[in-house]
């Protein structure tokens, strides 16, 4: 009899909790918020070069793991696309250690190679390759030697202690590796030092060439090191240039400092050794029409990728006036220097577009079109309204400020169980997400660097493009409760965002202005929102 009474008992009470627990679901004040833990964290064990990773722009920084309790936002998705697409090598990213929560999610600690920001960030669900927030990057690359580097002398123009990239040598290109920097510091003991150089390579952020020299003199080796090649004067060789035959004309390209860039002949099977390439009519002097357009197409050719041309605003440019004038006079059998310039940079800006082609629209404000609406029939105004509408500014705002309008609207939203509310949750969330697929994040559209007038392949582009990314769109999702979420769940109001991944891209120029880019839409998860 006592087993029978204590058996009722515990039953009735277990029923009173559980009942009770559903009211508090269903009621204003929801459960208290349960945060992930960190079941392991330690030092990444890759070579540093490998650790070298850029931000993807679609997860933000945090000052741990972003679930944990206590985090800190350290910078928001938009300052993280920023510094994805930066010209500069200082934004570089190295990561250094990795943790898994109890949720099965991997973040990365990182750090900016300028050392302004460090954090977590969010990596994905595995550990073999990076993911989530992050990419892993080429810092630089290695580039071709030139004959002019490969068989010149070289000095450094103006040496001294300015840490510029051009008066000193460093271990590594510039900011290209964490925490590596100078070889020397002072190189004016090195003033009258010759060097060879021996590896080039370019930095991927500003596009410029960094070469290493090694000595003549095995004396200085000390200064052995990386330096960009801008910082170099050639030595002059006691060597005659001559062209290779008595039919050709050597054409000895130089940057305007007049360091040999590049050297071409020109050959005409009927020329006579001394007479000139031109002609000249008073005092101009001038080319065959045949003869100007293949020296052009000869030059542009052995100037690609090297930054210089033969004018100042595009790569493949014609002969300027003086340069026709300079080759005209020269004379077969012997050799003419032709001055280039520097290319200026050029840019590039993305057209966005879906996956089938139709432009995406931009939007400044941080939410969704205002002229988007949902269809609401309960308001929490004690009233029935079909024709209730609310835009995502709205919500924001209502929200932001925990406004009577966003306490009523919660409400009827999540009337006592067990009443349904009588707005069609799901046309809502429809209503919002696909507004959101046909819009972009005016602030992370990525602009990409180049050297003006080159082109670059739309395979490129697609490798390149990072970070675009939709506006914030809300959507009502259910947390809490018993029963996965059926029974005593609450709707809560969330913000999400759209990922953008490039599917394919035209083939542009840099500085043409903008490129077409098909994107494919990543939809988050019910768990994944932004705030």
């Amino acid at each position: 009899m006592k087993s029978n009474l204590k058996r009722t008992l515990f039953t009735s009470v277990a029923a009173l909790g559980f009942f009770a627990a559903v009211g508090a679901f269903n009621g204003q004040n929801a459960s208290a918020k349960t945060y992930a833990k960190v079941t392991s964290n330690q030092p990444l064990a890759m070579n540093a070069a490998d650790r070298n990773v850029n931000f993807t722009g679609t997860k933000a920084l945090y000052s741990k793991a972003g679930t944990l309790k206590g985090a800190r936002l350290v910078a928001g998705t938009s300052t993280l696309s920023n510094l994805a697409t930066s010209n500069s090598s200082q934004d570089n990213v190295r990561a250094y250690r990795v943790a898994r929560t109890n949720r099965g999610s991997i973040y990365y600690k990182v750090v900016t190679f300028d050392g302004q920001y460090r954090g977590w960030i969010y990596g994905g669900t595995s550990n073999s390759d990076f993911g989530g927030g992050l990419v892993q990057y080429a810092t630089a690359k290695s580039a071709g030697l030139t004959t002019d580097q490969q068989t010149g002398t070289f000095k450094i123009a103006n040496p001294g202690t300015a840490n510029d990239g051009k008066t000193v040598t460093y271990k590594q290109p510039a900011w290209t590796q964490y925490k590596i920097g100078r070889q020397i510091t002072d190189s004016s003991a090195y003033a009258n030092t010759t060097f060879k150089i021996d590896q080039a390579a370019t930095r991927t952020r500003e596009g410029d060439t960094w070469v290493h020299i090694s000595a003549t003199d095995s004396s200085k080796s000390a200064a052995n090191g990386w330096i960009l090649y801008s910082g170099l004067t050639k030595v002059a060789s006691t060597t005659p240039t001559t062209p290779t035959t008595n039919k050709s004309v050597q054409i000895i390209l130089t940057d305007p400092n007049g360091n040999q860039l590049r050297t071409i002949s020109y050959t005409n099977a009927n020329a006579v050794q001394g007479n000139t390439l031109g002609s000249v009519n008073g005092n101009t002097w001038s080319l065959a029409p045949n003869d100007a357009s293949s020296i052009t197409t000869q030059i542009n050719q052995a100037l690609a990728g090297t930054g210089y041309a033969l004018s100042g605003t595009m790569a493949n440019g014609p002969l300027t006036p003086d340069q026709v004038s300079a080759l005209a006079q020269s004379k077969f059998g012997s050799s003419v220097t032709i001055k280039t310039v520097s290319l200026g940079q050029g840019t590039l800006t993305i057209n966005p577009q879906d996956i089938y082609g139709n432009s995406l629209l931009s939007q400044g404000a941080n939410t969704i079109s205002q002229s988007v609406n949902a269809s609401y029939k309960d308001l929490g105004n004690g009233k029935t309204d079909p024709s209730g509408i609310l835009n995502s500014g709205s919500l924001y705002n209502f929200q932001k400020a925990n406004s009577a309008e966003y306490q009523n609207l919660m409400k009827a939203m999540n009337p006592n169980w067990p009443t349904q509310t009588k707005n069609d949750v799901n046309a809502i969330n429809t209503t919002y997400l696909n507004e959101a697929k046909k819009e972009y994040a005016a602030t992370s559209l990525p602009v990409l660097h180049g050297i003006n007038g080159e082109k670059v392949s739309g395979s490129t582009i697609t490798g390149q493009v990072a970070g675009l990314k939709s506006p914030l769109y809300p959507q009502f999702v259910k947390e809490g409760g018993f029963l996965w979420g059926l029974v005593g769940g609450q709707y809560v109001l969330r913000w999400y965002q759209i990922s953008y991944t490039p599917a394919s891209a035209d083939d542009a120029t840099y500085g043409s202005g903008s490129v077409n880019v098909r994107f494919n839409a990543n939809v988050p998860s019910s768990s994944n929102y932004v705030q």
